[in-house]
This record gives structure tokens, C-alpha cells and sequence, in this order.
């Protein structure tokens, strides 16, 4: 009995120790989400629909006009600052209106929050096991996280982030095999040798430019995600 009780002595400060030390910053209902949201609770999805869901990155995108020939409806469901509490936050009317498919592409934001790895693959994981309870038929395509260019980039929470990118990508990659979910890695369209977005494709380090977005819709039809 002795030992049990020093046991959970032990583990209670373990945890206490561990709160301390890593702080997990699940924030993200600001004006700008809220704003999107009522938007969002307006337009409602039609039935069918192929989704691009995500932050700013996905926001930024003409999605309807590059895919102006599809025979599905095509929705933009993109808010700039999202981050994967976000995201996770508003799925109930995403699998409400049983999508063909979704296209989710998220996890700079959580690099910027410095949100360790396995809480962003954690909320992945849920958004991925939603979409597959509530609305089994939908199609899922996880696209990795895009790299940056701190060189370009300006604010202090920007620095120091691109290296942590590739370590989410292969755990996302994992998960996605693990799910059995398909897998999209977009960053070689847009990085150098040395793994930084190229200059070409970015006005400020982080958003790609809107012409990048037609070489990203290309691959993704060239190679049959679309």
C-alpha cells in the first residue's frame, strides 16, 4: 500500500512537472475565426462537395475558379491563423454535409505556437477518425505542411520554425498510412535543395503567391488526387 501511494505521488508530480514545463497553447477562436464562421454558417456546403479545408495557406486560394471544370461543387473552408484545435473545432459542419472529398492541409500555425508534435498529429488523428464515423463515404486527402522562408519572414514568432516542419511531415505521413488516408506531399512543387520555400512561389516567406496555386492544382490532378 506503501509503495501504491508513493506511486501516485510520483506520477502526480510527473504530470505537475510536465504542465510546467510544456505549455500547450490551444487558442483560436479570435475575430477573424469567429467572422469566417458566421460566413461560413451562411453559405452552407453543398451536398458532394469537394472541401479544401485549412488555414491562411488554404484561405488564399481561387480553389473554385482553378477547378472551374469540376463536376463537383467546390468549396473553400480556409481561415487564415487556423490551427489544428481550430479546425477540429469546426468539423461538425464539414461531415455534416457528407462531402465527396476533403483536402486537409494545416500545422504551421502549431509549429508557430511551438505545440509539440505529437498534440498536432493528435488533433489530426480525431479530425481524420470524425470525418471517417460521420461521414464514411468522404473521400480523405492529407497534404503536408508547407515549408517557409524565415529569410523573408519578419515577425519573431516565424524564426526558427522551418526546420521542425519535415519532423511533422513524416509523422503526419505515418498517421496518414496508419488511417489508411491518402498522403499528399505538396513541398517538393515549392522548396529548394535545401528544404525552404523558394523566393518564386512567396511575397512574404510564408503565403504563396496566387500563380502557385495553378502549379498545386496541376499536381494534384496529374497525379489522380483530383
Amino acid at each position: 500500500m506503501k509503495k501504491l501511494s508513493l506511486l501516485i505521488i510520483a506520477t502526480a508530480f510527473f504530470s505537475t512537472v510536465q504542465s510546467q514545463t510544456v505549455k500547450i497553447d490551444s487558442n483560436y477562436a479570435n475575430w477573424y475565426y469567429q467572422q469566417r464562421m458566421e460566413y461560413f454558417a451562411k453559405t452552407p456546403i453543398p451536398k458532394n462537395a469537394i472541401i479544401f479545408l485549412g488555414n491562411s495557406i488554404t484561405e488564399r486560394a481561387e480553389w473554385q475558379e482553378l477547378l472551374a471544370d469540376s463536376k463537383y461543387p467546390v468549396v473553400n473552408r480556409g481561415i487564415g491563423g487556423d490551427n489544428s484545435f481550430g479546425i477540429l473545432a469546426r468539423m461538425d459542419e464539414i461531415v455534416a454535409a457528407k462531402p465527396k472529398a476533403i483536402y486537409l492541409m494545416d500545422g504551421i500555425n502549431d509549429q508557430f505556437r511551438k505545440l509539440p508534435h505529437e498534440v498536432s498529429v493528435y488533433n489530426y488523428k480525431r479530425i481524420i477518425r470524425k470525418i471517417k464515423q460521420q461521414s464514411p463515404q468522404t473521400k480523405i486527402y492529407v497534404q503536408s505542411c508547407l515549408l517557409i522562408n524565415e529569410s523573408m519572414t519578419k515577425e519573431a514568432y516565424t524564426k526558427e520554425r522551418n526546420f521542425l516542419v519535415p519532423a511533422l511531415n513524416e509523422k503526419i505521413k505515418a498517421l496518414a498510412e496508419e488511417e489508411g488516408v491518402t498522403y499528399i506531399d505538396i513541398c517538393p512543387l515549392f522548396q529548394d535543395d535545401n528544404g525552404i520555400l523558394k523566393p518564386a512561389f512567396t511575397m512574404d516567406g510564408i503565403h504563396l503567391k496566387a500563380a502557385a496555386y495553378i502549379d498545386w492544382v496541376k499536381f494534384l490532378k496529374d497525379n489522380r488526387f483530383l
